[in-house]
């Protein structure tokens, strides 16, 4: 079953009932600030979840082989965007990655680039990319992802290196969790296949 995003989808429906909602109160308590204020309250904290959610589109990893010869995906690269355009500061995003072990908490490098046609897994930005996360740019049509770290209407890859002990071997998975400041976490499992024939996979259901 595929679960990205699964856990802020719900946002959506939801704001659309806390708005009838608030219309409905407000016009059968209309001499009631307090109610009013709460429902104004409810509904600017789901306006503020929905603006905050950042959907993950597609997760990719490549295989390397480890000095035991046991091959590992230690380089994902995450896609991801806005659910709607907003106005989103990577630098207050964490990344946790957890498995059956441990929890790993990444925060942003400061590094993002603009993608290129060299190799994808080879770029230039993984040498920065250490126990932390990075981006690589697809779409930024003002700069704002490249300059500031301000994501709005943009797509972005983000480039993650696993430390070994997250490097998933086959048939192994780890969640993946994209934390705001503010708002609804984004997560979704990732799963190697029990097989692989390439180097490179798709690590979502």
């Amino acid at each position: 079953m595929n679960t990205m995003g699964s856990t802020g989808v719900i946002a959506v429906p939801l704001l659309a009932s806390f708005l009838v909602f608030g219309a409905a109160s407000s016009s059968i308590f209309e001499n009631s600030d307090d109610l009013s204020k709460d429902v104004e309250k409810m509904v600017n904290d789901v306006m503020e979840e929905v603006t905050t959610y950042i959907t993950i589109k597609d997760v990719i990893g490549k295989y390397y082989d480890g000095k035991d010869d046991v091959s590992r995906v230690e380089k994902i690269v995450v896609l991801v965007k806005p659910l709607i355009p907003s106005v989103i500061n990577i630098s207050e995003l964490t990344i946790e990655i957890s498995n059956d072990n441990d929890v790993l908490l990444l925060h942003y490098s400061g590094k993002a680039v603009q993608s290129s046609s060299a190799a994808l897994f080879e770029h230039q930005i993984w040498d920065e990319t250490v126990n932390a996360f990075s981006l690589i740019v697809l779409i930024d049509k003002d700069r704002s992802l490249l300059d500031h770290g301000i994501m709005n209407e943009d797509m972005a890859l983000i480039a993650i290196r696993l430390p070994y002990g997250f490097a998933m071997r086959n048939d192994e998975s780890i969640t993946l969790s994209i934390i705001p400041a503010k708002g609804v976490v984004t997560s979704v499992v990732l799963e190697t296949p029990f097989f692989h024939s390439s180097n490179i996979v798709s690590l979502v259901c």
